[in-house]
């Protein structure tokens, strides 16, 4: 069987501060989108056995598709191996959740295939929370409120699906990296947000357009690249120009489709550009399985 593995944005983010376990407290909103890696799945043999195309990336217990495999199968040891294959598209380093998808699509897709009934849904969940604190998000999909780690997920009634640009510069951001320099920046004081947003009941593209991303600052202080492509976006005429997680890959919205069609002239030449389509809980379903 063939999989979707869509990728993610993020609408809003706030860190709310230090948490006992050294984690940063967070609250974001997340929406799936249309872009997507593929994974293959076949069952057979003896073991997880990974391989990896379209990105160098490592298919051994490095990569997370791979640990995804290893813990479903130890939990439902209904078979002896599983082969995995991943075409990748969604760009590394772009806060666009690409390996944490892989990792839940892995454990859908293996429930999905060995007929697993679905009161293992909270044990999915568990299975990933501990893979990794965005892959219980893409374990939902959607529009869906994260808090604690970001892995504390509630799904919110669907936004209209709509055209989007994402942006991603020519480098790899590490989430790691940024949340250490935050923590560097912070240390002698408890973080505080900008306010906060109210993600409920009525929400709108108006009410989302609002949103920010208290890492967006320091990722642009950080690098010159990504604050390039930023201007560039501001300059083309966005509405709405916000980075994706920690970055680098930035999401804008335009009022018309028209005005954006050009979009891509306007940006630096190394860019990577995706017109793409966010995607409500519905069409997830109906998207997943490609054959």
């Amino acid at each position: 069987m063939i999989y979707r593995s869509f990728a993610k944005v993020n609408l809003h983010l706030e860190v709310l501060g230090l948490r006992p376990d050294g984690y940063h407290e967070l609250r974001t909103v997340f929406q799936s989108v249309d872009l997507c890696d593929l994974v293959h799945l076949q069952i057979g043999g003896s073991g997880v056995r990974l391989e990896v195309a379209g990105q160098a990336l490592p298919d051994d217990e490095r990569n997370l598709a791979h640990r995804a495999a290893t813990a479903f199968l130890a939990a439902w040891p209904v078979v002896d191996g599983v082969r995995i294959t991943l075409e990748k598209n969604i760009p590394l380093g772009g806060g666009l959740g690409g390996g944490s998808s892989n990792a839940a699509t892995v454990l859908q897709g293996l429930r999905h295939l060995l007929g697993v009934q679905q009161s293992t849904d909270v044990r999915l969940e568990e299975l990933g929370r501990a893979l990794g604190a965005d892959v219980p998000f893409f374990l939902t999909g959607g529009l869906a409120l994260g808090s604690g780690r970001g892995d504390e997920i509630l799904p919110l009634p669907d936004l209209p699906e709509r055209e989007i640009w994402l942006v991603t510069p020519a480098l790899e951001v590490s989430t790691a990296s940024v949340f250490q320099e935050l923590r560097e920046l912070t240390a002698d004081r408890e973080v505080s947000s900008m306010g906060s947003l109210v993600w409920g009941e009525g929400v709108d593209w108006e009410m989302a357009a609002r949103g920010w991303n208290d890492l967006q600052p320091l990722v642009m202080r950080r690098f010159p690249e990504v604050c390039r492509v930023y201007n560039a976006l501001v300059e083309a005429g966005a509405r709405t120009v916000r980075l994706s997680g920690s970055g680098a890959t930035w999401l804008a919205l335009f009022d018309d489709a028209i005005e954006s069609s050009d979009l891509p002239t306007a940006l630096p030449p190394d860019c990577r550009v995706f017109r793409a389509r966010t995607l409500n809980r519905t069409s997830l379903q109906r998207l997943r399985v490609v054959h």
